[in-house]
């Protein structure tokens, strides 16, 4: 049985002759019931401070629990998230090189292509000099032909105005060359 301060005050003893001082034995308990009150009422404080203490840590551990739940969700969002970076700078990087070797090979070709165009060119104009070449081969020997006819017979005025054309022409193929 657990003992009260009521219980305490008011605690009676049975009287004998020769016993204790009344006013004594009240005293005490008196002070006895105000010290256990006291200390019923400061331990029933220590245990509502227990509880909410408890309840309080509880509140902690629960906010711990959830702070590393969020701290791993963070970690495998952040892993997630590097992995997915890597892959799109992979593809990014593939692209380039593709994209690098379609242009490389674009300039290729149109180099191909220039090339066969300047070839065509020094062709063509091979051919043109040769054409002209050819005509004006044609033509100083027809003049000569046409010179030596003439300078058989006695020159007219046409004739001297052929022969300065003639001086002229061969005047103009010395100094290209």
């Amino acid at each position: 049985m657990r003992l009260t301060p009521i219980q305490i005050r008011k605690q009676e003893f049975a009287r004998k002759v020769r016993g204790f001082d009344a006013e004594e034995v009240q005293a005490f308990l008196t002070t006895a019931a105000v010290d256990f009150e006291e200390l019923l009422r400061e331990n029933m404080e220590l245990r509502a401070e227990k509880t909410a203490l408890l309840e309080e840590l509880q509140n902690y551990k629960k906010l711990e629990d959830s702070l590393r739940s969020l701290v791993s969700q963070a970690e495998k969002a952040a892993t997630e998230s590097t992995e997915s970076l890597k892959k799109t700078a992979e593809i990014v990087k593939r692209e380039a090189q593709m994209s690098a070797d379609q242009l490389l090979s674009e300039a290729r070709q149109e180099m191909v292509r220039a090339k066969a165009k300047l070839g065509e060119v020094k062709n063509l104009r091979e051919t043109i000099v040769k054409t002209i070449r050819t005509i004006l081969t044609a033509q100083l020997d027809m003049l000569s032909s046409l010179e030596n006819e003439l300078l058989k017979e006695e020159p007219s005025a046409d004739v001297l105005d052929i022969k300065s054309i003639i001086e002229s022409i061969e005047k103009t193929k010395a100094e290209e060359k």
